[in-house]
């Protein structure tokens, strides 16, 4: 069975696969030391707790799954306490399942688990009230670590690190395990690596110097032959298949390049396409669009002179769905169910429209990129 689907083989400690306690963590000039956030009053709050259950996002991304991953590390190392990674959703992009699978990161169904067994949850890049979790309804959280624009759910939660600024929530918890001197073995220096690496596009995308101090520490820790794996995985032709027909769905509309997947394999495959596709020389907005099930997802990217994102998304969807994202990257699904072909067309034609509203840009004339 995939990693994504029950919990991974994990060492007796369940600390992951290739877990070293003499794993050493590596030095950086003292310059470069920073320390934003006072974790002694944060971990004195689980203090009495024996049980974390660690949500993340739902179809989870490389930042989400590593900054679990070191979380579920930094509570085990310094308390008494056993945590486990709640997966809601699939991971479904290719390079995530490697991550997953290579690193040895242990995922629990969030369905086949029941919260009341545990007396504290947490959740990282993410947040209650977003929509785009499986955090049990009414169940008040005690940890809360995410790099998107804090929202008034996260408010009253007793252990809340939220850092907009940031360009990956990777880097609190990289953070956190220094500040502790907690060791850092291979699989889990390479996966905060590539997170911060996907996240930030080789901290080209929204990096601050904290991501690149987090990448100068976790440089020498990195099994580079692991990373590779998982950077360019092997894909089934179904891959290409689709990689084909959103090229050849996707329609420009000036500087908006506008794709309708209709059915996807997995959900994030919407985010795949857009980032594929902001690469076009004449792209500055990039809204992909398709169907998991009969869950409607979006995605939009936008160039670094337009980093308003996650805003636009918040318009684009108000509440009708769920909407979360920031400066250049931004993600969304609809709450209603979008089952026949004529309303996945409608409703991506609603979206554009919408979109082209919102960014001022009228109802300019609609061609292919690619041709027919």
């Amino acid at each position: 069975m995939p990693a994504s689907e029950k919990e991974s083989s994990v060492d007796a400690t369940g600390s992951g696969a290739g877990y070293a306690d003499d794993a050493v963590p590596a030095q950086v000039p003292p310059e470069l030391d920073v320390f934003e956030y006072d974790l002694a009053p944060a971990l004195a709050r689980l203090r009495g707790r024996h049980n974390l259950l660690i949500y993340m996002h739902d179809n989870p991304d490389p930042d989400a799954l590593a900054s679990a991953f070191g979380l579920k590390r930094l509570v085990e190392r310094v308390m008494p306490i056993t945590a486990t990674l709640a997966l809601g959703g699939i991971v479904g992009r290719a390079e995530n399942r490697a991550m997953v699978e290579t690193l040895g990161i242990p995922l629990v169904a969030a369905e086949s688990l029941d919260p009341a067994a545990y007396d504290a949850l947490a959740i990282v890049d993410s947040q209650p009230g977003t929509g785009n979790n499986s955090l049990p309804p009414g169940r008040p959280m005690d940890v809360i670590i995410d790099h998107h624009p804090a929202r008034e759910e996260s408010a009253q939660v007793p252990w809340r690190d939220i850092r907009p600024e940031l360009g990956a929530t990777s880097t609190i918890i990289v953070e956190y395990l220094r500040a502790l001197n907690v060791p850092i073995d291979t699989p889990l220096a390479t996966a905060l690596f590539y997170a911060l690496r996907a996240e930030t596009r080789d901290l080209g995308r929204e990096a601050t110097h904290a991501e690149r101090v987090a990448y100068l520490f976790l440089f020498p820790l990195v099994d580079f032959h692991l990373l590779s794996r998982i950077s360019q995985p092997k894909v089934p032709r179904a891959h290409f298949a689709a990689l084909d027909r959103a090229l050849r769905s996707a329609q420009v509309l000036g500087d908006l390049v506008a794709v309708n997947m209709d059915s996807i394999a997995y959900p994030d495959l919407v985010a795949e396409v857009a980032d594929l596709l902001l690469a076009w020389e004449g792209a500055h907005f990039v809204l992909c669009c398709g169907c998991y099930g009969e869950r409607f997802y979006l995605s939009l990217r936008t160039e670094p002179s337009e980093r308003r994102a996650g805003a636009l998304m918040r318009q684009l969807i108000s509440a009708e769905g769920a909407a979360g994202g920031h400066g250049t990257m931004a993600g969304g699904r609809l709450f209603r169910p979008v089952a026949t072909d004529a309303d996945k067309h409608a409703t991506f034609e609603q979206m554009v429209k919408r979109l082209l509203d919102l960014i001022g840009r009228g109802n300019p004339p609609s061609a292919p990129l690619i041709g027919s």
